[in-house]
């Protein structure tokens, strides 16, 4: 045990190496998992016992919870409705003062904040995938749980968003620069994460 012991001292040492706080949630995620799955696969299990197994579970989930926060936030807060409400009231689809209103959204004053919204959640989107596109998790039980989980929290957020503000940028001719995902492509995209099968296949 004290051999065990030693080695997550090491990784967590390591994982502050990492400028990307990213990728340290991933690199000891990743490591505590294989640490976990390699003892229960041998006669060690009934020396470490399923409380010390169950601890070192909950503390992968963490750095995975922790991976989802730094990594998908920002994007997240480019889909919330916050500071896009109109004092304008709660009329839907209808004129005021010669300015049409869609739900409590005014297309005057919100259509340049919502395309800019639409515009940076593009941009950052494409930022984590583009960084994270080597990345892998070998464990293919975690890496489909945790594309699971970002899906199940980044998909809903967009769809609603895309529900509530698509409508004012929709009908412009360059809608297409703004609104360039629909919601099965960022499902598709996100399946891809994780996967890269040279890493995989050498265990790193």
């Amino acid at each position: 045990m004290d051999v065990i012991h030693g080695l997550e001292t090491n990784l967590d040492a390591k994982s502050k190496q990492y400028k990307d706080h990213c990728l340290a949630h991933l690199f000891l995620m990743n490591n505590i998992q294989y640490i976990v799955r390699s003892i229960c696969r041998s006669e060690l299990k009934d020396l470490f016992g399923d409380d010390w197994i169950q601890r070192r579970r909950r503390i992968v989930q963490q750095h995975a919870t922790q991976y989802r926060r730094v990594s998908w936030g920002k994007a997240l807060d480019f889909l919330s409705a916050q500071g896009l409400t109109s004092s304008l009231g709660s009329t839907r689809g209808s004129t005021q003062r010669g300015v049409r209103i869609i739900g409590s959204y005014s297309c005057k004053t919100s259509k340049s904040v919502i395309k800019e919204r639409f515009r940076s959640f593009n941009m950052q989107f494409e930022e984590v995938c583009q960084t994270q596109i080597n990345w892998a998790i070998p464990d293919k039980e975690l890496r489909e749980n945790l594309i699971l989980a970002i899906t199940e929290i980044l998909l809903p957020a967009y769809r609603n968003f895309l529900k509530r503000f698509g409508p004012l940028v929709g009908n412009s001719h360059n809608s297409s620069k703004y609104i360039k995902y629909t919601p099965e492509a960022l499902a598709e995209a996100l399946g891809n994460l994780f996967a890269n099968k040279l890493l995989i296949k050498q265990g790193c």
